[in-house]
């Protein structure tokens, strides 16, 4: 499943996927490859091998355009995958190819599949690869699904929607496993289940763990039961350990390993408990009190929650029994407490306006920028202020403008702080006029950062940002002496 990542597994409401954890295997943190795009990540998961040797470098690639050619090659001129190591050594095999993404075809060498589908809505393919499977009984289906990706950029890898879209495709999953249970299919039948990134707000293509980390979820035949694994799992390891499973070798360029913790009955299972879920997601709200309520896809897990940008525990943090009532900026940090475990902590700051006006000015700009532009020589569209530095709050065209902030930082006490940009594209940070942290050029959703000894008081701090095609953001954090990370907004302004 298209953007199916680790954050996204654990948050949303799961109960199919969950039972197959529960009486199969799982490496709940395992890692794509960089960048987080799908095409590098979804070749990898067919080839066992990554860019250097299937030679897909990022979305721009296609066969016509190769910047290195592949280690290996069919007669295609791609890398070979697990669907030509079956057919190449079980000669008598059948595979079914069911995809969503129009993109995902020109990857791999599909001559000798016996039967290639592409739907443009995802409930349209899960259900003719189902009914085929059931029709055919092929000996290896992949099945691709890219609807989850699409509310993910359009709504945020955070969303309702995109949790919503995770829950629905663990329902037809769960039909698809009733019905092999049903033709007694299911004793020799193993499933995997995996993404080719995660996500980050409304992109992908970055470095953080909430883009990098998927599942590797298995259930069925040879699996041991209840099972999660600890070891490094990478997505090159799927196709080598469905190879294993199968009874097939892949090529000796390869770099995936079998996982074979999940066949081994004499493995150990470590920790797991899923993180919470706690909505709304973080944000400029405009007025208080906003109800914060926090939930976890666990039954048995509890909940503890700290409001002072700590991470809690069961003996310092705070039992979650009813929704929170945010009244001012607050960091609320939420962790899900299991048989002796915690899950990851989850942060989200809330910032409350109520109907007060900003005190960050802005200047608007637009034209086709590839990089931040000279603001001087630019003509101004329109100016204003807000109460972050944010795209959220300032209309703007969907492509191709820039805003030029200025405002000026209290800052309460002597020490190191560090800035942050969370930007797509190009951003800076100058403060007192010299640029701190430069996170220029047109690039995905991804962060940078730098540090500074500042005095007590009164300091100047601009932000510039850009915008090319293809998503857009600006999030700036600070950090210091007594001060969590956190947004900068307006409390932090003179």
């Amino acid at each position: 499943m298209d953007a199916f990542g680790t954050r996204g597994f654990q948050k949303a409401s799961t109960p199919y996927m969950n039972k197959m954890t529960e009486n199969g295997a799982m490496a709940p943190f395992s890692r794509c490859l960089l960048p987080t795009n799908s095409s590098p990540n979804w070749t990898a998961m067919l080839t066992g091998v990554g860019p250097l040797q299937h030679g897909v470098y990022d979305n721009d690639w296609e066969r016509d355009m190769v910047k290195w050619p592949p280690v290996l090659t069919t007669k295609e001129g791609v890398y070979p995958s697990l669907i030509n190591w079956v057919k190449e050594q079980i000669p008598s095999s059948k595979v079914h190819f069911f995809y969503e993404w129009e993109g995902l075809a020109r990857l791999f060498d599909l001559s000798e599949v016996d039967q290639v589908y592409r739907g443009k809505k995802g409930d349209d393919v899960f259900e003719k690869a189902v009914n085929a499977f059931f029709e055919d009984k092929p000996d290896f289906l992949f099945l691709n699904i890219d609807e989850i990706d699409h509310f993910g950029h359009h709504d945020g890898h955070d969303s309702e929607a995109y949790f919503n879209a995770i829950t629905h495709y663990d329902s037809l999953i769960g039909s698809f496993i009733q019905q092999l249970e049903q033709e007694g299919l299911m004793e020799e039948t193993l499933l995997m289940i995996t993404g080719d990134h995660g996500g980050i707000n409304k992109g992908h293509g970055g470095t953080s763990l909430n883009e990098l980390e998927i599942p590797i979820i298995m259930y069925g035949a040879g699996v041991k039961q209840g099972l999660i694994i600890d070891k490094p799992c990478y997505i090159y390891d799927v196709p080598v350990t469905l190879a294993y499973a199968i009874g097939i070798t892949p090529p000796s360029a390869g770099i995936g390993r079998p996982i074979l913790e999940a066949f081994d009955n004499n493995s150990i299972s470590a920790p797991y408990v899923p993180m919470p879920l706690v909505a709304p997601v973080s944000g400029l709200y405009s007025k208080s009190p906003l109800s914060v309520a926090i939930k976890v896809d666990d039954v048995e897990a509890e909940i503890f929650y700290s409001l002072d940008g700590s991470i809690p525990t069961k003996e310092t943090g705070i039992s979650y029994k009813k929704p929170i009532q945010i009244l001012k900026n607050t960091i609320v940090t939420a962790v899900t407490y299991k048989n002796e475990a915690y899950s990851r902590p989850e942060t989200n700051q809330y910032r409350i306006g109520n109907g007060e006006e900003g005190k960050i000015s802005w200047d608007y700009y637009e034209g086709n920028f590839t990089q931040l532009p000279d603001f001087t020589g630019l003509k101004v569209l329109k100016s204003g202020k807000s109460k972050e530095f944010s795209l959220k709050h300032i209309s703007h065209r969907p492509d191709h403008f820039a805003i030029w902030f200025k405002s000026s930082l209290a800052l309460p006490g002597s020490g190191t702080y560090t800035f942050y940009t969370q930007s797509d594209d190009g951003s800076k940070i100058l403060i007192d006029g010299k640029v701190l942290v430069d996170h220029d050029g047109s690039h995905s959703s991804s962060s940078k950062s730098n540090h500074i000894e500042l005095e007590e008081g009164i300091h100047s701090i601009e932000v510039l940002y850009f915008d090319d095609i293809s998503g857009e953001e600006l999030e700036i954090y600070i950090e210091g002496p007594n001060i969590p990370k956190q947004i900068i907004t307006d409390a932090f302004i003179k």
